[in-house]
């Protein structure tokens, strides 16, 4: 229910509307713990004035977007993990419409797997990404517990304690 809560939807919106970037990098960076490269400083910026931009739906736009060269490989590892919570606006509700059109949220990762909306997004990551969801879990908390960022030093321990949490069922009691 982490992804659904109005708290990390609004803070990866845009204030007007959703972001599927935002949700996209922010779900790799902090569930995943696989954040993209920054973008290239010579990224073009999407004309939020451009009528033809502004009529579009955000997945829409992402697609225009994706379709120069330059943006495509990294919007095609970003793009899908944000696009599957396409169904909720920017603070969090759910929507079927967005500008009179029925709401996709389904999207494609870059290994051709599917995720059909925020319940295809939970399956696959519960049934082919658990493992690196559980790590990804126990780097947050360990760095939270130790107050640093986590050093060369930490990775074996890590793995120990991701280990003992897939061990014990994976409980966020047991986490903690």
């Amino acid at each position: 229910g982490l992804f659904t809560t109005a708290a990390v939807l609004t803070m990866n919106s845009t204030g007007v509307d959703s972001n599927p970037l935002k949700r996209g990098v922010w779900l790799l960076d902090n569930m995943l713990h696989d954040p993209p490269p920054p973008p290239p400083p010579n990224v073009p910026e999407v004309d939020l004035t451009d009528p033809r931009i502004l009529s579009m739906t955000p997945k829409e736009r992402m697609a225009d977007h994706r379709n120069q060269a330059a943006c495509r490989s990294c919007h095609a590892k970003i793009d899908p993990w944000g696009l599957a919570l396409e169904n909720y606006d920017a603070i969090g509700r759910f929507r079927t419409t967005i500008k009179d059109k029925p709401v996709d949220a389904n999207a494609v990762l870059y290994n051709n797997e599917s995720l059909n909306g925020v319940a295809g997004l939970k399956d696959y990551l519960l049934t082919k990404r658990q493992d690196q969801f559980a790590k990804a879990m126990v780097h947050k908390m360990t760095s939270f517990a130790l107050g640093r960022p986590l050093s060369f030093a930490d990775p074996a321990e890590i793995e120990a304690l991701t280990t003992k949490l897939r061990s014990q069922g994976d409980g966020l009691k047991d986490l903690v």
